[in-house]
């Protein structure tokens, strides 16, 4: 994943978002680069990083884009990146607000 690509992500979350208080990435070369920490830091974004090869760290969320894969991405072909975008979505929000898991105790990851 190139940084440039979590740049512009995160300027557009940011424009059509909430702003986060703090934001939690692995440590990654993306997320690790002056560019994306420059955005942080412009918008007083706290970030904390996964410990370097401990990816238990992030086992919610990794747990979840696990799920989504196997259970959307694999399963469908989707005819254009504007109708697996509002799939994605709608998963997301299927998953946070219907799916009922004892593994996520309702804690929303994504």
């Amino acid at each position: 994943m190139d940084s440039r690509l979590v740049v512009t992500t995160l300027q557009r979350a940011l424009s059509t978002h909430k702003k986060p208080n703090d934001l939690h990435t692995d440590m990654g070369r993306q997320f690790t680069s002056l560019g994306f920490e420059n955005l942080l830091n412009r918008h007083k974004i706290d970030h904390s990083y996964s410990k370097l090869r401990h990816p238990y760290d992030n086992s919610k969320i990794e747990s979840f884009h696990s799920l989504l894969k196997r259970e959307m991405i694999h399963q469908f072909r989707f005819p254009s990146i504007a109708h697996l975008i509002l799939d994605v979505s709608k998963y997301i929000q299927w998953f946070n607000d219907e799916r009922i898991s004892l593994a996520n105790r309702k804690i929303k990851v994504a």
